[in-house]
């Protein structure tokens, strides 16, 4: 990197990089697929030219070997580092966070992955699991409703920047399905997910404290909102937590995803 493209944001799967004209680069870390970048890419254009809130894509480029994508810069902070700053305002972001969700699910674009024939495709090469633990799983999902709204697939407030206006990032899991899917694997996140090992130590510590505030004022904002019932959404947490084992998430929050599988079954 040269001297004008400055770290100044780092997760699991890529790392973000300051560059020209108030731009960014999301350059992918070794061993994410290309094909990968390059569908967040298409999906983000997609995204964009459909209304909403996310931050323009402009060109894919390579750096050292590796493939990333050039985006307007989004002037803010993501909303898990904003509640971490000051957390009295946990109820109104988680509000903020509902609001945009319900947003996001009014709207329809063509060529998205279908969300449950990924599902399936993802139970079906899922670790940890039986044949037939992985077939009734199955079975339960080809009972459920299918949908054709826009379903982000990995929303949560740290794909949320806020500032002077509110956008939202990270568009690789997207797909065209049933809202309620996708509130059941945000409603995941928020209760098991673990956070990047790169925050700081009081940040962990303070998600770890309002987490259940967060997610309880988000669930019945949205619910509220929609009127999607919580029955409608909890049906989908067992196919969402099992399609969840093949992404690249820690061993504790597998046993907890496997915990919450394998209880009903």
């Amino acid at each position: 990197m040269n001297k004008n493209e400055e770290v100044i944001a780092a997760g699991r799967t890529a790392e973000l990089f300051a560059c020209e004209h108030q731009r960014v680069l999301k350059l992918f870390r070794d061993g994410i697929p290309r094909e990968l970048a390059e569908k967040e890419f298409k999906i983000s254009e997609a995204m964009y030219q459909s209304g909403i809130s996310v931050p323009q894509p402009f060109e894919m480029r390579e750096k050292e070997g590796r493939l990333g994508i050039v985006y307007e810069k989004a002037e803010g902070m993501t909303m898990l580092a904003a509640i971490s700053q000051n957390p009295g305002i946990v109820e109104a972001e988680a509000r903020r966070m509902a609001k945009l969700h319900a947003e996001i699910h009014k709207g329809n674009v063509e060529g998205l992955t279908r969300q449950k024939a990924l599902l399936a495709s993802q139970i079906a090469e899922a670790p940890f699991l039986t044949e037939d633990e992985k077939n009734k799983i199955v079975a339960g999902l080809d009972l459920l409703e299918e949908g054709f709204v826009i379903c982000h697939g990995d929303y949560h407030p740290d794909n949320i920047i806020v500032g002077s206006k509110v956008w939202v990032i990270d568009w690789m899991t997207a797909t065209s399905g049933n809202p309620a899917a996708d509130v059941a694997r945000t409603l995941l996140m928020l209760r098991t997910g673990t956070l990047p090992e790169e925050l700081p130590p009081q940040v962990q510590e303070l998600f770890a404290r309002i987490r259940e505030q967060l997610t309880s004022v988000y669930l019945q904002e949205y619910m509220n909102i929609t009127g999607i019932s919580y029955d409608n959404i909890k049906c989908w947490m067992v196919p969402v937590a099992a399609a969840r084992l093949v992404e690249w998430i820690p061993e504790k929050e597998k046993e907890k995803l496997l915990d919450l599988i394998r209880k009903p079954l």
